[in-house]
């Protein structure tokens, strides 16, 4: 952070030491509002500097600085983007000319401005005006300026006009922090004009002119070393980039590393800058620039694995030079690292993390009592200068049950987008906050949390009852409250066995005590219960089951214990419960002590460990019983031996005498405890290398093995056999027996051919190395003369032998060595040294006949001693392939090739062979082959219908020359020629018939070979369509049929259907020759058309059939029903039948006498009514009564008549004289009343309201539309 303080001429007269604390004071204050890279505070501290501070970033100059009197802080926009950990508010991005400063023309990136009217303010003004100072902000600084109790943060690039009323301000000394400069302008009469801070240190030595007055001027700093350089902030020389280095990557997370201790090293303000600077880019392409290198870096991430690590830049020491820079002997870096401003890397993960950060909140669904569904949306990334992929996304989910302020747990972390929170609590309230993380690195921030409130539900499963108090026939039980989740509990429900332990429970309470005592029980008897609580949800699972014994008797004497398991130093005992049974008493005797029965437990246990008992010891036992009422008698006492131990494992075998090739002795002692029991016998393994195996079983303690390996190594270990079982095996004895001397080696083996001064010889490892490494082999070679010479001695495995003569015979034999000794010398090898290989012939002569052959001829070269017996002919076929393959092999001095390929060029050369090997090749010679009539077409692919063929096929090899056509031969007399295309249709063919189909291409030099023939047969033409005709008509239905029943060919039909919009819809495609169309209306006309489809293709339409449905009987009325009965007569009612069309509906009743001899229905009523009153009948009889709807069409038709409902039996009153009179006067007046409105009435009344309503509210709807289009 930089600090300027600005002065007057006065101020600086009169400035004292005290200034010092101030100035640290106000460093500080900015330091904790800063997090830029620099910070510049401008102050006047006898003065007063107003507030026309305009701010100008590119093209626009409209954003002010409040003055000191405004309660609000305005964000200022820049190009810069704030670091994930800055506390500054958002940033618009914005481009814009550098060419729009206030008072000043463009700077130079990183540089000095070029001096210039500063708002108005002449440089030609006396010292005695108003004065202005601009302070320029270079790209990714920042400037504070303290207002008041406010600091305003400007970013640059930016410049601010600071105008002073005391005096003119001077140069003054200035604290800069490593890496950076401050520049001062002074005009010609000695005032500071302008202040540019700058990431870019000066170069030394560079004077500063302003004015006449203006020279190179150094000063100290007055304020000692407050800026202090740190080893990880180590400056370079300077460049010319502005921007910082990306922070140092650990473990995929970024880490912002921290100043260490301070190194204190002095740093001085720089000199006056002389003259103009050079111009700098437009933000505009530093914002273009900037942009490409976020979207290079969030691609690279996205392929290479996002943040590989780096290591720091090494660190070295140096001498401090200007604004603390540090110059290195060594290379110079390409870190640079700001001391208080973001990196590069900070300002590219800023524009991550606020698209990460814009995010909505989870939604939460599916709320349940125990669980809730989570439902994320990724984050909107609105800004255009960085692509994110919504697949690298993984989404951290936090809860909070506690409320909405405290403390947030993850619960989840992944890709996924929906999650199910488990395990929740019932009726409780939850916050959710989700973040969205990019590469386990970047996060976003947490969105705003969201509350929910989880379902109640029945209660928790409560704890076992515990019991109170017992007696003979009673037991009182209580238990705690439990977890009542949300609401509250209604009622306990205590179950009980009833004594019988057979799992079926009976409720004995329910009640919302927590206590009950449970009466009429059976004495010494085992009772168990189970609880569970209800609330208004439902009813909690049952406790676990817990039992309890009522009182009873003294129990028997019991049987004594018995042994179920013993031990080396411990005895399990186990006894019988008796039902009156409720704890046992066990003692025991160690006759050794002297003590007698000690207690060894006491409790409700039917077994018992005894523990800490000394080995292959006896112990003497007895047990009784006891419950509430008293203890039994002891039982008889018994007897009980702990088990020996294993002995421990005996001491390490050791070797008796010496070792000899074949054979060694081995000895062993005892262990050193047996166990309590006498060692029975010893068991001696050995270990070949193999695996042990037993070669002893005794009891000696000394054993001889012979028949051994030599030169091999054994272990051998011993253990022990006692009553208490095996020993563990003792420490391995190691032994090697004494190697001897390998055995005779194998012939050696010529490797390859002999050469006619050198040999490779070759041989293998012996058969018998003699139990010992063969550590080196011997190789000697005898010559024609006998002499014996040894031509190797090593440890390889062959040799080359050099310094033959070419043509002679040589014997050779080896043998082999290792630490024992040489072995005998192997059969000797006879090899006769070869020839010389031949001189590579000269370059041969190419001839080429034709098009397909050429002639290759060579000449014979020196053959080095032997005949050559082949010469080995290679080509190239392909000037770009640097491969040669072998075309001819034999004694001969020229060759034919044939089968070439016209227009290629061709490269030949040759080499000699004889008995000595193949000699080097000789030059290349080239040679290209003339033009010829085109290849054949390879394959032909045919597109058949019913009277067309399209052909396709690839451009054959044109050999040299371009093909101007293609001859077509379909089996006719004359061809078809075509121009040069590689597909063609043949028209106006014949259904179902064979052509023999072949093609040739034509170039300038002739005619091509015709392709293979291709055998096509044309398709055969669709089928015509069936007539359609009308099996059965119903009043939704209708049946079709067409064909005459038999589709051996296997043709699909398609039956079609008009719609009311005249087209037509497929109601039916398969094989069949019937289809019942339904879901019509009756009495209907339709229309209907069909096709047949079969492998040719869809054959045409048939004529249009129309076909119409009959009208429908109305539906089975429902039974009648029966109402007011008297002597002779009833009112029978019936439902009414709903309206079928415009016709009418009416009803025919009939009634039966059930107890005459004339048991048909008759007809009683006709009409639309639906009740009638039935008199005339018989009193005390029986009747059925019946009801079926008929619908009088207006077509002229005829009535339709619906089915009968079924039959409703009634009986009519009995006659009683003394309320007859009464009846009849009832039944008048009953008849008299009026008759209530039907159902049917009623649904018409309802409907005509409905309709008048609908009309009403459409005539409003449509005068409110037209009064809005007037109005328009």
């Amino acid at each position: 952070m930089v600090k300027i303080k600005i002065l007057t001429r006065r101020d600086r007269e009169g400035e004292s030491a005290t200034k010092m604390s101030e100035h640290k004071d106000r460093n500080q204050n900015c330091s904790a509002v800063t997090s830029g890279p620099a910070c510049v505070t401008a102050t006047e501290e006898n003065g007063h500097i107003s507030a026309d501070d305009t701010l100008k970033n590119g093209v626009t100059p409209e954003n002010n600085i409040p003055s000191s009197n405004s309660n609000t802080q305005q964000s200022v926009q820049s190009n810069r983007v704030n670091s994930p950990n800055s506390s500054r508010p958002s940033v618009n991005h914005r481009s814009g000319s550098p060419n729009s400063y206030s008072g000043s023309n463009a700077h130079s990136r990183g540089g000095s401005p070029q001096t210039g009217s500063s708002g108005g303010q002449s440089g030609n003004s006396p010292p005695n005006h108003q004065h202005v100072v601009h302070v320029h902000v270079n790209p990714g600084e920042t400037f504070s300026v303290r207002l008041g109790d406010q600091i305003q943060h400007i970013q640059g690039p930016a410049t601010v006009r600071m105008v002073s009323n005391n005096g003119p301000p001077l140069p003054m000394p200035m604290q800069v922090p490593p890496g950076h400069m401050v520049q001062q302008i002074v005009d010609e009469y000695g005032i500071l004009t302008h202040v540019i801070l700058s990431p870019q240190p000066p170069v030394p030595g560079s004077p500063m002119t302003g004015g006449p007055n203006s020279a190179s001027q150094y000063y100290p700093n007055p304020y000692g070393p407050h800026y202090t350089t740190h080893p990880q902030y180590t400056t370079h020389p300077p460049h010319h980039h502005p921007h910082a280095v990306p922070p140092h990557m650990h473990s995929g997370m970024p880490h912002i590393q921290t100043p260490p201790q301070h190194n204190h090293c002095n740093t001085h303000a720089p000199v006056h800058s002389s003259g103009p600077s050079p111009p700098v880019n437009s933000p505009e392409d530093r914002n273009m620039r900037q942009r490409s290198k976020v979207r290079k870096k969030l691609e690279r991430r996205r392929t290479d694995g996002y943040y590989q690590q780096t290591r720091p830049p090494t660190r070295r020491r140096g001498n401090p030079g200007v604004n603390g820079e540090v110059h290195t002997s060594n290379s110079v870096s390409n870190m640079s690292t700001s001391e208080n401003g973001p990196t590069e890397s900070e300002e590219d993960n800023s524009l991550v993390i606020q698209g990460l950060s814009n995010m909505s909140p989870p939604k939460v669904t599916d709320i349940e009592a125990r669980s809730a569904l989570i439902q994320i949306s990724p984050p909107e990334v609105e800004s255009s200068d960085i692509e994110l992929d919504q697949s690298d996304f993984k989404y951290e989910l936090l809860l909070s049950d506690k409320g909405r302020d405290t403390k947030y747990k993850p619960v989840y972390k992944g890709d996924a987008t929906e999650i199910t929170l488990k395990d929740l609590k019932p009726a409780t309230e939850y916050h959710l906050r989700v973040c969205t993380i990019l590469h386990d690195d970047l996060k976003g921030n947490q969105t705003d949390s969201v509350s929910f409130r989880t379902a109640f539900c029945e209660p928790e499963a409560p704890q076992p009852p515990k019991l109170v108090s017992k007696t003979r026939n009673n037991i009182q039980l209580k238990w705690a409250a439990t977890c009542e989740n949300g609401s509250k509990i209604s009622t306990y429900t205590l179950e009980y066995d009833q004594g019988n332990r057979d799992g079926n429970f009976v409720e004995i309470y329910n009640g919302l005590q927590r206590q009950y005592r449970v009466n009429k029980l059976q004495a010494s008897t085992r009772y168990t219960f189970r609880l569970a609580a209800i609330n208004s949800i439902g009813k909690s699972p049952f406790s676990e089951p817990v039992s309890f014994y009522t009182s009873g008797s003294i129990p028997s004497q019991p049987d004594p214990p018995m042994l179920s398991e013993p031990f080396v130093y411990a005895l399990t005992v186990s006894w019988i419960k008796r039902p009156n049974d409720d704890e046992f008493l066990l003692q025991m005797e160690d006759e050794a002590t002297g003590h007698g029965f000690l207690p060894a437990y006491n409790g409700p246990n039917l077994s018992c460990t005894i523990r800490n008992l000394r080995r292959n010891t006896e112990y003497k036992f007895k047990l009784a019983a006891k419950n509430d009422e008293g203890q039994s008698k002891w039982s008889d006492i018994v007897a009980h031996k702990t088990l020996p131990e294993r002995p421990t494992a005996p001491p390490k075998p050791q070797i008796k005498g010496k070792i000899f090739a074949h054979s060694f002795r081995v000895i062993w002692d005892p262990p050193g405890d047996s166990g309590g029991s006498e060692i029975t016998k010893f068991v001696l393994e050995l270990d070949d290398g193999e695996g042990y195996d037993i070669v002893y079983e005794g009891s000696e303690r000394e054993h001889m093995f012979d028949h051994l390996v030599p030169g091999h190594t054994y272990r051998v270990r011993v253990a022990c056999y006692s009553l208490g079982g095996r020993s563990e095996f003792s420490d391995c004895c190691m032994a090697i027996t004494q190697p001897v001397c390998p055995g005779q080696s194998h012939p050696p083996k010529l490797q390859g051919k002999p050469k006619a001064t050198s040999l490779h010889l070759r041989w293998s490892y012996p058969s018998y190395d003699g139990g010992s490494s063969v550590t080196s082999y011997a190789a000697q070679m005898i010559t024609p003369d006998n002499t014996t010479r040894e031509v190797y001695r090593g440890h390889d495995l062959d040799c080359i032998v050099a310094g033959l003569s070419p043509g002679r015979p040589y014997l050779f034999q080896v043998r082999a060595f290792n630490r024992a000794g040489g072995g005998p010398w192997s059969d000797p090898l006879e090899v006769v040294s070869g020839a010389g290989v031949p001189d590579p012939p000269k370059a041969p002569q190419v001839n080429c006949r034709s098009p397909h052959s050429a002639i290759i001829s060579w000449e014979e070269p020196f053959n080095n001693g032997a005949m050559i017996s082949d010469y080995r002919l290679e080509w190239q076929q392909r000037a770009d392939n640097n491969e040669f393959s072998q075309l001819y092999l034999g004694p001969n001095l020229s060759y034919e090739v044939k089968g070439l390929t016209p227009a290629t060029l061709y490269s030949f050369r040759v080499q000699a062979i004889n008995s000595a090997g193949s000699g080097l090749y000789s030059s290349s010679s080239s040679c290209v082959t003339p033009p010829s009539s085109p290849a054949s077409i390879v394959a032909i692919k045919p597109y058949i219908t019913a009277t067309s063929i399209m052909l396709m096929w690839r451009e054959p090899h044109n050999n040299g020359s371009d093909i101007i056509s293609y001859n077509i031969d379909i089996g006719e007399k004359q061809l078809l020629t075509i121009e040069p295309v590689t597909e063609y249709t043949i028209e106006d063919l014949l259904p179902e018939t064979t052509y023999r189909i072949r093609i040739q291409a034509v170039n300038s030099i002739g005619v091509g070979a015709f392709s293979t023939p291709v055998k096509v047969t044309t398709k055969a033409l669709p089928p015509n369509p069936p007539k359609i005709e009308c099996v059965n008509v119903a009043p939704n239905s209708l049946k079709l049929k067409w064909g005459d029943g038999r589709n051996p060919d296997m043709i699909t039909y398609h039956l079609e259907m008009e719609k009311d919009d005249g087209s037509f819809q497929t109601v039916y495609s398969g094989p069949a020759h019937n289809h019942k169309v339904n879901r019509l209306t009756e009495l209907t006309s339709y229309e209907f058309r069909i096709y047949a489809c079969n492998e040719a293709g869809q054959g045409p339409d048939s004529d249009t059939y129309t076909f119409s449905t009959t009208k429908a009987p109305p539906p089975a009325m429902q039974t009648p029903a029966v109402s007011k009965l008297s002597l002779t007569s009833c009112v029978v009612e019936w439902q009414s039948c709903r309206q079928m069309g415009s016709d009418t509906i009416v009803y025919l009743v009939q009634v039966q006498r059930v107890d005459s001899h004339d048991h048909e229905y008759k007809q009683v009523y006709r009409g639309p009514n639906t009740q009638f009153f039935i008199e005339n009948l018989q009193p005390k009889s029986d009747y059925h009564v019946r009801v079926c709807a008929i619908r009088q069409c207006d077509s002229g038709l005829g009535d339709i008549m619906g089915a009968f409902s079924q039959g409703r039996s009634f009986s009519t009153l009995s006659p009683q004289p003394t309320k007859q009179a009464t009846t009849r006067v009832e039944n008048n007046s009953k008849l008299a009343e009026p008759k209530p409105l039907t159902d049917q009435q009623w649904a018409t009344i309802i409907f005509v309201g409905f309709v008048i309503v609908a009309f009403v509210i459409a005539f409003v709807t449509q005068q409110v539309i037209n009064m809005r289009h007037s109005s328009r």
